[in-house]
């Protein structure tokens, strides 16, 4: 599709994401290079306070329409600016490795938690402190939600996670997991949710199993169970009730 878009673009423009400059890109390599560099702008946000805002390149489809979104990863660094860089996602990665989280709301909450980067040096060789924080940006007509449950242990291998994590027909995205300057823009109704597909992987190991998926299907009001060739009607009830076989 994106080829196609090329061809109906005799210049080759790029359809570039919408918030700053038009027609600016900027690697993550580049966003070092500090203010001033080519895709990169200063954003006043809340409190007049400023932060260099860096833009990754992203190319504007039917798809990206649908399923794409911007989260804003946001460095915080002390007695400097604080550098920001928008990024396109079409599944957002929610961790569920810590025991405090059981539901999509806590993984959702955990996303955009502050996280402190250790080790970091300048060009001087000086120790400073430094955090991280992602929010989003723009939210996507349709939300995918990737439960990370294969993950990879210190000794190598990769393992299943499981356990139960909850979550509803009806999620709302509260404005705590918004950027700073899109909150008060977002109605509530553009943040709302209606689940309509859980895919679920059978079986103990990362090595192997079996998926299947659960669809809303509207012709009949009510959920398909879908295993292979095999589609069957299933109830509500079963289709938000995690159990250690059929994990989503």
């Amino acid at each position: 599709m994106v080829n196609l878009k090329k061809l109906l673009s005799p210049n080759n423009e790029k359809l570039t994401i919408s918030n700053g400059p038009k027609n600016h890109s900027v690697h993550e390599e580049e966003q070092e290079q500090g203010k001033g560099s080519e895709g990169e702008w200063e954003h006043v946000g809340p409190r007049n306070k400023t932060s260099i805002t860096g833009q990754a390149d992203f190319v504007q489809t039917p798809i990206t329409s649908i399923f794409g979104g911007h989260i804003r990863s946001v460095v915080y660094q002390q007695s400097s600016e604080e550098s920001a860089t928008l990024q396109p996602f079409f599944t957002l990665q929610l961790d569920i490795q810590s025991d405090k989280i059981r539901t999509v709301q806590e993984a959702l909450e955990s996303l955009v938690a502050k996280e402190s980067v250790q080790g970091y040096t300048t060009k001087t060789k000086q120790q400073v402190e430094i955090s991280r924080r992602v929010t989003l940006e723009k939210l996507p007509r349709v939300l995918v939600l990737h439960l990370k449950r294969f993950v990879y242990e210190k000794t190598g291998g990769c393992q299943k996670l499981i356990k139960n994590i909850e979550y509803p027909v009806d999620l709302e995205i509260s404005k705590e997991l918004l950027s700073p300057g899109v909150k008060n823009k977002n109605f509530k109704c553009h943040r709302t949710y209606r689940l309509f597909a859980v895919v679920y992987h059978h079986g103990n190991s990362a090595k192997g199993g079996h998926y299947t998926t659960d669809v809303f299907q509207i012709g009949l009001d009510g959920w398909l169970c879908i295993d292979d060739q095999t589609v069957k009607l299933i109830n509500q009830y079963q289709v938000v009730r995690p159990t250690a076989e059929r994990t989503a």
